[in-house]
């Protein structure tokens, strides 16, 4: 039986995020998998679990944090023999802070393209593998739609979705802190899901938003991040300029059903096919079976 290990800030009470995503999908193949905490009881962060991994012998390690877990004790990892694998979750942002780990690992795994190309400019394997939806959490439900459209970008976070629930208090809702499957029923209550970028970067919410079915309607960005690559406007997604031009698309959209429904099936069907926790993991044994063969 294959076996791999994973680092990240885990607690006992969790009950979904994306490291364990991953996680359940190796499980569900069969393979042995643990998680070695980077957590104390005080939600600190600590090595103790990480040198306990390194007295064992998996052969794949994933490492798996959004740019907080600095310590040098991650450069033994590669002494147990393992296939040793570091999702950057937080790149762009957090790019300067995933660097420093970057040569203790074979491979780095980046959600940003840009980021990908710094990191091999730098001599180091990185590839980019984008966000991806966990399709057992988040999937269409039939639930009341209530809201015209929804976030769960969080007030303070985006001026232009603040002022939009802002302005539009009864249709529009912004709100965050949702966990599993109450994220996918509020994303569910509304027509569609709007998204506004923090850093210019592709968002975990456009492919969580599509897999429950629904259209997503997101900033336009620089073409670099490869967006319009992945999903075309008007077909997939839709992209706005500024406020104005989201107000306007919201309310075509609102008052076209069909055509909503059209590029929201359109999304879905792009996700399910190659942005899912089925294709991510897919990409690490197949990376994972070349590191073998050398």
């Amino acid at each position: 039986m294959s076996s791999i290990a994973f680092i990240f800030a885990h607690r006992e009470t969790d009950r979904w995020n994306t490291p364990l995503a991953v996680v359940e999908e190796f499980k569900s193949r069969g393979w042995d998998t643990s998680i070695y905490s980077l957590f104390d009881s005080n939600d600190n962060y600590v090595d103790d679990n990480v040198y306990k991994l390194l007295e064992t012998k998996p052969d794949v390690i994933m490492h798996m944090d959004w740019g907080r877990h600095l310590s040098p004790v991650l450069s033994k990892l590669r002494n147990t023999g393992a296939f040793c694998v570091m999702e950057a979750g937080d790149d762009p942002q957090n790019f300067e802070r995933n660097v420093i780990k970057a040569p203790w690992f074979n491979l780095i795994l980046t959600p940003d393209t840009r980021s990908a190309r710094g990191y091999n400019n730098l001599g180091y394997s990185a590839m980019w593998w984008t966000h991806f939806a966990d399709i057992k959490t988040y999937q269409p439900l039939t639930v009341s739609e209530k809201y015209i459209a929804v976030t769960s970008r969080g007030r303070g976070r985006s001026q232009i979705l603040d002022t939009l629930a802002d302005y539009y208090p009864e249709d529009i809702i912004n709100k965050n802190g949702w966990e599993g499957i109450e994220h996918t029923e509020f994303l569910n209550s509304g027509k569609m899901i709007i998204q506004h970028s923090r850093w210019g970067e592709i968002t975990r919410r456009i492919f969580e938003g599509m897999a429950c079915g629904k259209m997503v309607i997101t900033d336009r960005l620089h073409k670099d991040t490869l967006l319009e690559k992945l999903f075309i406007d008007g077909e997939d997604i839709v992209l706005y300029e500024d406020l104005q031009d989201c107000v306007e698309k919201i309310a075509y959209y609102n008052q076209h059903p069909e055509e909503r429904d059209r590029i929201a099936i359109n999304g879905y069907e792009k996700v399910m096919q190659n942005h899912t926790q089925i294709q991510r993991v897919d990409l690490i044994i197949e990376q994972w079976k070349k590191f073998q063969s050398r």
